[in-house]
């Protein structure tokens, strides 16, 4: 087992800008931890979402109808989704009863689209306490076409470090989609993830001025507090990564059997 108990589960909260890949990456975890033969429970929290390709074995769409609430209260979209994670949390007891409910080794929760109704709303952090914040850990999607400026990286990281300071879980940012880079990009994303030195030319030579000495001052702070520096490049098209993820999982939670070790291991290796 991942998690510390049968009935306690880790839960990895999958987040990211909208479009930064986080269903993909919900259905593709789901779909390779299966060949590991263990059960990863995917969970849709995203009450927006007009489809999902896993098995959500819990699906708050089953709960709050987005298009119901945008009618009886008279609200746009983006009003829905705020008022929507608003009457979750106010079910946040009964929600938390229904997960627990359930068995498997992990869940992985897909959050809405819009990263602040899931950083930002006190509905999240009091859903983390009832499923457990010893237990929770947070996957940050960075999105690839962001990623190539080095402004846009930097962004990304900001709001990578807000989500961690705000939600308080252990963190580890994700390089979302890395198959649609062309080998150079990837290559110079990464190397801006590992070396700040690399970074802040990149970002002299982009802009320069006093942004860009508020950004280097940032990144700088960052890199001295970081719990987990770095990026992770993956691929839910490919599946590449996934084992990246239960590794994560694995350092912070307590590691599966040897035997599902070296399978993960065998699997990564071949597609390399």
């Amino acid at each position: 087992m991942v998690g510390m108990d049968s009935g306690s589960p880790p839960v990895l909260f999958v987040v990211g800008t909208a479009g930064a890949g986080k269903s993909s990456l919900v259905t593709s975890f789901q779909r390779w931890s299966r060949f590991l033969e263990t059960e990863a429970i995917a969970i849709n929290l995203d009450p927006g979402a007009e489809r999902v390709h896993y098995d959500a074995e819990f699906d708050v769409r089953d709960l709050i109808s987005l298009t119901e609430v945008m009618a009886e209260y008279d609200l746009g979209p983006n009003g829905a989704q705020i008022l929507a994670a608003d009457l979750l949390a106010a079910q946040a007891g009964d929600v938390a009863e229904q997960l627990h409910s359930l068995s498997g080794e992990m869940m992985i929760v897909d959050t809405p689209g819009q990263v602040e109704l899931f950083a930002f709303r006190e509905a999240s952090n009091h859903l983390i306490e009832t499923l457990g914040r010893e237990q929770s850990a947070i996957i940050y999607l960075f999105d690839p076409m962001l990623s190539r400026s080095p402004s846009g990286f930097v962004s990304q990281m900001l709001l990578s470090s807000i989500v961690e300071f705000r939600l308080g879980l252990p963190t580890k940012n994700f390089l979302s989609k890395a198959d649609l880079l062309e080998p150079e990009q990837l290559e110079q994303i990464l190397e801006w993830s590992e070396r700040l030195e690399i970074l802040e030319l990149a970002l002299y030579d982009e802009a320069g001025g006093q942004r860009t000495e508020f950004a280097i001052n940032q990144l700088r702070m960052m890199q001295e507090f970081s719990q987990a520096p770095g990026l992770t490049p993956l691929s839910s098209e490919l599946e590449e990564g996934m084992a990246d993820i239960l590794t994560f999982a694995q350092a912070l939670f307590g590691g599966m059997s040897d035997a599902r070790d070296g399978f993960a291991a065998d699997i990564e290796h071949e597609k390399n």
